[in-house]
């Protein structure tokens, strides 16, 4: 067993949310019960490509200094440019506070906005 390989959804593992760099997680429950509803809704796998990212590679990454992603609070999902419309008006219907589209780059990025006190973190 690998760390973080932790079922924390029917269909999510822990370590889908984890840093890339450091393995470190951060993970808000609302995101995802959100992400699970997507998942279920679409019958379809959800493949997450950033979910926690400490300072470090959110910055090496580009990201804004207060990223919903430091806190566990963000995911960025694969979804190709040609579904992404239609992919954010679900999102937005099961309750995501953020939905944005980046077609160049084949990915939604989704947020929730409630407080990280409540956001469990784990390495």
């Amino acid at each position: 067993m690998r760390i973080n390989d932790i079922r924390v959804a029917p269909h999510f593992m822990l370590r889908e949310f984890e840093c890339r760099c450091c393995n470190c997680v951060r993970l808000h429950p609302e995101l995802v019960k959100k992400l699970e509803a997507i998942r279920q809704y679409l019958d379809m796998p959800i493949i997450v490509t950033s979910g926690y990212r400490c300072e470090k590679h959110n910055k090496e990454v580009g990201g804004v200094q207060r990223s919903l992603h430091l806190v566990g609070q963000a995911a960025d999902v694969a979804i190709p440019a040609s579904g992404q419309k239609n992919f954010i008006a679900i999102a937005k219907k099961i309750g995501f506070d953020q939905a944005l589209a980046y077609p160049s780059r084949n990915f939604v990025h989704l947020g929730i906005f409630d407080a990280p006190a409540t956001t469990a973190k784990a390495a």
